[in-house]
Formats: C-alpha cells, structure tokens, sequence
C-alpha cells in the first residue's frame, strides 16, 4: 500500500498544481475575440469598466522579457522542487524558455514545471488561451460594493463548470487595469484534489498589465496540503526596458495571504 501512494502522489501532485498554474498563461494569449470598444462608455458606467478590464487582460501582440522562479511541493516538505527559467515572448507570439537552474524533487520538475512551459508554448503557438481568459464568454461580472480602498472589485462567476476557471473576486484600478485576482477552481482538476485557491497578482508596465505572481494552495486527499507559486520578473515589455523589483517570498511553501484566504473560503 505504501509503494502504490508513493508511486501515485507526483502525479496526483502534477495534475493539480499544473492545471491551476496554467491559469496565468491564457490571458496573456490572444482570445482571438472581436475588438472591445470602450471609447463610448463613461469613466463610471460599471459596463464601461467591465469591458476596459477585459480588453486589458485579452490583448495581443504583446512582446516580453522575463525570469521566473517556480516553486511546488507539500506541507509536508515531499516533492519539494524549484526552477528558475528566462522566459520571451516574440514578435508573432512565438514563447521560448530556457532554464537558468533547478533543483529538489526530479519527478515535481519534470511532471510540473517543465510540462507546464511546454503546455504554455503550444498555448502561444495555437493561440489557444480563450478557455480560461477573463471574458464575458467566460464568466458572469458582477460590481461589488466600493469599500476596497477606492478600487472596484468584480465578482466572477464562471459560466461552466472548468478547472481552468477561478470563482471569485478581481480587484481592479478605475481605469480597468487588474491588480488581484483570488477565489476557487470552478471545478476540481481530480478526484484526488477536494480544493484549490488561486491568488493572481497584477503590475503595469507601459500600459500593459501582466502577471506578477501566481500562487495556488491544494487540499489533496491522503497527502494534506500542497502549494504552487511562480513569480515574475520583467526585463522589458513591447521592446522598452522595464525596472522590476521580485517581492520577496517563502523559498517553497504557502504565502500568509493565500493560507489565510484558503482557510476562510474552506470553513
């Protein structure tokens, strides 16, 4: 019995960190969806800043340079991996990586971290991002009451049952740039994950909002607890370079915020 949970647990690991790490890819990736025209919306028409946000987080043509750290593994210390990879994006959406370092858990960086920038440059090539973009396809937007330090949040309810879909809340700037997004996966990516929080922050460089970080916290039946976390750090942004200070983070393991918000959202 203990050989079969050994030999099941990356994989069981792999599938879940994997599928709520991708959450950050799509919407970097054209949704090939139809222009959005916010010129005629007023600065506090809700449906004004809806549509400035989505065409924000749906653009294309966007070209980058930057180094990521990734970091997975249980509560627990098994699995533990990490990787520092230097990433761009070209001209045409042509993504390529290259890793700098890596080390820890073998299986978590093969099963995880390498699939993952694989899976993320056929996204690229594809241009196969919509399923999981922040789109009115994708989710019902709902403004919630303005009690967030003067910044609008969204309520997002996912129109489908889909693991790559957060249900949740995306704060966002007056002029419709995300800063935070945090909530659940629509929809467990397996029988073996009884839930995941996903917390997505957000910067601006030279009008384009890009990810700054991704974290994801999994309860996984027989092995408690497992955390993912991927942290951006841009060189430059459409060709013009860019000044990009990492915050610090836990080498590998959950950040206080999502913990706090994984505990909350389960009771």
């Amino acid at each position: 019995m203990q050989g079969l949970l050994k030999n099941n647990a990356t994989p069981r690991l792999a599938a879940t960190l994997r599928i709520a790490a991708l959450l950050g890819v799509a919407f970097m990736v054209d949704a090939q969806l139809q222009a959005v025209d916010t010129e005629g919306e007023t600065a506090g028409s809700s449906d004004g800043l809806i549509q400035r946000v989505v065409a924000q987080t749906t653009r294309s043509g966007i070209t980058l340079r930057a180094t990521r750290e990734l970091r997975a593994g249980t509560l627990t210390g098994k699995h533990t991996g990490w990787m520092t990879v230097d990433t761009s994006v070209a001209p045409g959406d042509a993504f390529s990586y290259q890793v700098l370092e890596e080390g820890g858990s073998e299986r978590t960086r093969e099963t995880i971290f390498h699939a993952l920038l694989k899976n993320e440059q056929e996204t690229w090539r594809d241009r196969a991002g919509d399923g999981a973009a922040l789109t009115l396809t994708n989710y019902e937007w709902t403004p919630l009451p303005d009690t967030h330090a003067g910044q609008p949040q969204l309520r997002l309810k996912p129109r489908r049952s889909d693991p790559r879909l957060i249900d949740g809340v995306l704060t966002v700037t007056r002029d419709g740039y995300p800063v935070r997004l945090e909530g659940k996966l629509a929809k467990s990516p397996s029988f073996w994950v009884k839930a995941v929080t996903v917390v997505r922050h957000y910067q601006r460089f030279g009008g384009v909002a890009l990810p700054a970080s991704i974290e994801t916290l999994a309860d996984l039946k027989l092995f408690g607890r497992a955390s993912f976390t991927m942290r951006y750090h841009y060189r430059e942004v459409n060709s013009q370079t860019v000044t990009h200070a990492v915050a610090s983070a836990p080498f590998v393991g959950p950040t206080a915020e999502i913990l706090a918000l994984h505990s909350a959202s389960s009771n």
